[in-house]
């Protein structure tokens, strides 16, 4: 049921015990506060203590402070109690505050929905709070932080602006018959045009390694049965992920497991050992190798005895022969010999240059790493890009002589697209869709 966004809102920071909990109430009725727990209005911005009364009961002696509408993060009045963290103070607060008409708990994000209704923040920052509070890494963290900051708002403003002078220049050139159209102004559109088709690309092909910031990069350890596969994940993870036996084609299905890799996100995954067999589901555990190979950005290509299948598999199992590939000899504590094959050497067993190999893991996957912040990176984000570029490239076809009316509304689809990425959107669904995805209390 949808909730009156007129209501007054409240919700704590943390949903269980703590040293401390923030209550914020948000709403035209916070002004109220004061003289439902009968204490004296703090000066705004100001921190003060407040004695926490109803009805003769002391509630909770606290920090208090008033945000007026104009000085609140949704834009409307606001009370920030710093309670006790109590569940049973919080449970008492919220059933006191829903006592009273046009009170009520905040949905999830409904604090930064309310701050983006109001035009304290446009949508790309309302998405990097969230970001932030999801955040597994120090890059994601940076790029989000960025994000808040307005980065990638700017990047999409300017190209938004330069859509409106395209427009313009096509707009002066509806004015002329198709014999007058001055040269001059068609070379500086196309020329303008190609250059913003440009920017936009660029960021939608940094939005895929943007995401790989959020999700991680994706690491397979392949090699034949028995080459030490589980045992190398196991020595990376530090610990016991996998399971390791003599017994070729124990694995027989994908195991993964996420590392910190000097802050970048990787997911590791011990594969089963690429071989003919009958067995049906080690097939299958072959297949699913095959299929995490082709979406890979490294792979460690294991083998025990110097013998690597490196063009072998580049031929037959992988689409993207850009695709790094690590050759690893494996059992140097057990098994010699002088094969210079390799890329390195490791023990498992006694962590022989496992530093090293990790050293090389991050030296190539953080050179994919975008060096920018301002990124595109939803969902919503790329599929308003995308539909804004569709626009423009629609325009390639068009003829500045004879189709300058066309032109004219391409670029003006592609300026509403560019629009629905930082602001406002007059779909309620939209909206809940966006900040369905938050925690109560933002």
């Amino acid at each position: 049921m949808k909730q009156n966004n007129y209501d007054t809102i409240f919700a704590s920071s943390s949903q269980s015990k703590a040293a401390i909990k923030i209550i914020r109430i948000s709403g035209d009725n916070a002004k109220k506060i004061s003289n439902i727990f009968n204490f004296k209005r703090p000066i705004p911005r100001t921190f003060v203590l407040r004695r926490l009364v109803y009805k003769d009961n002391i509630i909770d002696t606290a920090p208090v402070v008033w945000l007026p509408k104009n000085k609140s993060f949704t834009g409307e009045d606001t009370y920030e109690i710093y309670i006790h963290g109590s569940v049973v103070i919080e449970k008492l607060i919220f059933k006191i505050l829903s006592s009273y008409k046009n009170f009520r708990l905040a949905e999830p994000g409904e604090f930064t929905k309310r701050a983006t209704l109001n035009g304290n923040i446009d949508l790309i920052q309302a998405e990097s709070i969230n970001e932030i509070i999801n955040s597994q890494t120090e890059k994601h963290l940076s790029i989000a932080q960025a994000q808040l900051d307005g980065s990638l708002s700017s990047v999409i403003k300017a190209w938004r602006k330069e859509i409106i002078y395209m427009s313009s220049l096509i707009e002066s050139l509806i004015d002329f018959s198709d014999e007058d159209i001055p040269k001059e102004l068609s070379k500086l559109f196309l020329k303008r045009l190609k250059a913003i088709q440009k920017k936009i690309k660029d960021s939608l092909n940094s939005a895929k390694l943007a995401s790989i910031i959020k999700e991680g990069f994706t690491v397979t350890i392949i090699g034949k049965p028995n080459a030490g596969k589980s045992s190398l994940i196991n020595a990376l993870t530090k610990l016991n992920t996998s399971i390791v036996t003599n017994v070729p084609g124990t694995t027989r299905d994908l195991i993964q497991q996420k590392i910190d890799l000097k802050g970048l996100p990787v997911i590791l995954y011990d594969t089963a050992g690429i071989r003919k067999t009958n067995n049906i589901i080690e097939k299958k555990g072959i297949e699913l190798t095959i299929n995490i190979m082709k979406k890979s950005n490294l792979i460690l290509n294991l083998c025990e005895d110097g013998n690597f299948n490196y063009n072998i598999l580049k031929k037959d199992f992988l689409d993207d022969t850009k695709i790094k590939i690590i050759n690893v000899k494996t059992k140097v504590d057990i098994k010699k010999n002088n094969k210079k094959s390799a890329d390195l050497e490791i023990s498992s067993k006694t962590n022989f240059g496992i530093n090293i190999l990790l050293e090389k893991m991050y030296s190539y996957l953080s050179g994919l790493e975008p060096k920018e912040t301002s990124l595109i990176t939803s969902e919503r984000q790329i599929l308003h890009s995308k539909r804004a570029l569709s626009a423009l490239n629609r325009i390639n076809k068009l003829s500045i002589i004879e189709e300058t009316e066309l032109i004219a509304e391409e670029l003006r689809l592609a300026s509403k697209h560019i629009s629905n990425i930082t602001s406002f959107i007059d779909n309620e669904d939209v909206l809940d869709k966006i900040f369905s995805s938050f925690c109560i209390g933002k």
